[in-house]
């Protein structure tokens, strides 16, 4: 937003400011720094797109825990065990081309099936090697088949 947005109650000048905000799900709760504008008499708030990210990405934090999946933490953590960079670790567990920063990013929940198997590679980490050859054998298509 170029100018200051009018208050849609007062009619005032609203102030851009961080406040904290609480996020839900399944009885968990997180408060996070909320950007947006303000408006101190009405108690309304203006937020951008860019300003959601915050409560979007605590969503989604609650709900890997509520959830059981894998948090963008845990994420990172194995990948960083099997010695593979994010772009490798989307090429050779899957999930599409960014995957991999998304998930360690909050931006996006890894989902059930990825969770299994990154908790399965975080126990036997030799069989990332076995993955990565099928890879590079059918030209970037996996096929694990014995």
């Amino acid at each position: 937003m170029n100018e200051t947005p009018v208050c849609p109650v007062t009619g005032e000048p609203m102030v851009r400011d961080t406040r904290p905000f609480v996020v839900s799900y399944k009885g968990r709760k997180q408060t996070v720094s909320l950007p947006g504008w303000y408006c101190d008499a009405s108690g309304e708030s203006i937020h951008s797109r860019d300003d959601l990210k915050a409560t979007d990405r605590a969503l989604m934090a609650l709900k890997a825990e509520a959830e059981g999946l894998a948090t963008p933490g845990e994420v990172a953590r194995v990948r960083k065990k099997l010695g593979l960079s994010q772009v490798k670790a989307s090429e050779v567990l899957g999930g599409g081309p960014r995957s991999f920063q998304k998930y360690e990013s909050g931006e996006v929940t890894p989902s059930r099936a990825m969770t299994n198997l990154l908790r399965v590679m975080e126990r036997h980490p030799e069989e990332i090697h076995r993955l990565e050859a099928a890879i590079s054998v059918r030209g970037g298509s996996s096929s694990l088949g014995d």
